[in-house]
């Protein structure tokens, strides 16, 4: 079977090590050492771009499917994060969120709509997470679980018409917001008015 931008989002989902960012050329390298069957129309290049085989183009083309893609209209690959550090993009897969996937698995219902979020820690000052979530109140509950201060505040949250595709992108600015700071996980070292500036911006 020919490789297809969707192809290789289900390879490299699946390659790629949850949390590390990676650059086009190693998801590219990554690709070439996970993916066995590449047919001869993966390998023949394209005439526009005679010295690489047409699969380095759909590796490239795949990625732009990142919500943090803002230049690009498919924001299909909701798990894959963007920020641009230096001159190159670079991306990541989520972690998995087993948390959320509880609380998606008890509603009654799932549209994709929800709330994407920052929240606070005073243990960590200047440092705040974004994340998503169907359900604010039982999310803000789970995480007091497990500090014994119960001290995690809600600094601010918007109601998203497509909570997967807001994450993305408020942490692809997020990321760009943050300077020399490099983000830890879904953690950025910015502003309180930075980030409200952020979350407003998602606003459906």
């Amino acid at each position: 079977m020919n490789l297809s931008e969707q192809r290789i989002k289900e390879i490299l989902s699946t390659a790629m090590e949850p949390g590390t960012w990676y650059e086009v050329k190693e998801l590219i390298d990554l690709l070439e050492r996970t993916h066995t069957g590449f047919t001869t129309w993966d390998t023949d290049p394209l005439p526009s771009e005679p010295q690489r085989p047409r699969w380095h183009r759909l590796v490239t083309n795949a990625v732009r499917l990142s919500p943090g893609r803002d230049d690009h209209n498919d924001n299909s690959w909701v798990e894959l994060r963007t920020r641009k550090l230096t001159r190159n993009f670079q991306y990541a897969i989520r972690p998995k969120d087993t948390i959320e996937d509880q609380l998606v698995r008890e509603a009654k219902n799932d549209d994709g709509s929800g709330f994407v979020y920052a929240i606070t820690n005073p243990a960590w000052p200047g440092w705040m997470k974004f994340g998503t979530t169907i359900d604010l109140d039982a999310r803000l509950a789970a995480y007091q679980i497990y500090s014994p201060r119960k001290d995690y505040t809600i600094l601010h949250s918007v109601k998203v018409a497509n909570r997967h595709i807001s994450e993305g992108l408020a942490h692809r600015r997020a990321a760009d917001a943050s300077g020399d700071v490099d983000p830890s996980g879904e953690w950025f070292c910015i502003s309180v008015e930075t980030g409200m500036s952020i979350l407003n911006s998602m606003r459906s």
